[in-house]
């Protein structure tokens, strides 16, 4: 006789403030008429042609994905958007700081570092192409937001 396991549906508890951090983003939307399209694992910016704003973010469940949320919206409205690939990633995560509700954790900080060794790492990879992506200028932003994740993996390419 085989056993059936029963599966009970719960509602998952949400941490507290939560809620503060949705609504913020939500305001931040309906402030700047963006859509939030759907869910995303990384997000994404979308500006179409005539204008319409669109994002797809995670589901917000604490400080990082509230960050990454921001951070998409900066791609949007955030000054230096159409610069060059890193720093205007570098540039849309100054807007999202500049704009949080929440002072960040020392875990958010760094996980913003290490998103930012990754578009390192994809530039890097891609310097052989006849127009590689480009490389900050060492007194851009990027490098100090880059520090903040203490793993700095190639010493050459470190913060100046």
């Amino acid at each position: 006789m085989a056993f059936r396991r029963r599966t009970v549906e719960r509602e998952v508890p949400r941490r507290p403030g939560v809620a503060l951090l949705e609504a913020h983003v939500k305001d931040l939307c309906e402030e700047y008429s963006i859509t939030i399209a759907s869910a995303s694992s990384r997000g994404r910016a979308i500006r179409y042609v005539g204008g319409a704003l669109e994002i797809a973010i995670p589901e917000i469940r604490g400080q990082v994905t509230y960050l990454i949320a921001l951070h998409e919206i900066g791609h949007l409205v955030g000054a230096g958007r159409s610069a060059p690939r890193l720093e205007a990633e570098a540039n849309a995560w100054v807007w999202a700081l500049d704009n949080t509700e929440v002072e960040p954790t020392d875990a958010s900080l760094k996980s913003i570092g290490r998103r930012l060794d990754g578009y390192l790492e994809w530039a890097l990879a891609r310097q052989y192409r006849k127009h590689p992506p480009r490389i900050p200028p060492p007194d851009h932003v990027f490098w100090r937001l880059r520090a903040l994740s203490g793993t700095s993996r190639d010493a050459s390419w470190a913060a100046p």
